[in-house]
């Protein structure tokens, strides 16, 4: 059963398992991290597509 009441909150968290919220990250690092996830998401599109 899923809880529909329970609040998420999107995060950093650094190699050493350090956690940041996204209000406590200055813009440049936002925009790095961002930038990571997307070369992720695309990476692993890209495996799935090649895997089909």
């Amino acid at each position: 059963m899923v809880d529909r009441n329970r609040k998420l909150e999107l995060a950093f968290i650094d190699k050493a398992g350090n956690l940041y919220p996204l209000d406590e990250v200055d813009s440049a690092e936002l925009a790095k991290g961002l930038e990571k996830i997307s070369k992720e998401i695309a990476a692993r599109l890209q495996l799935q597509k090649e895997q089909r």
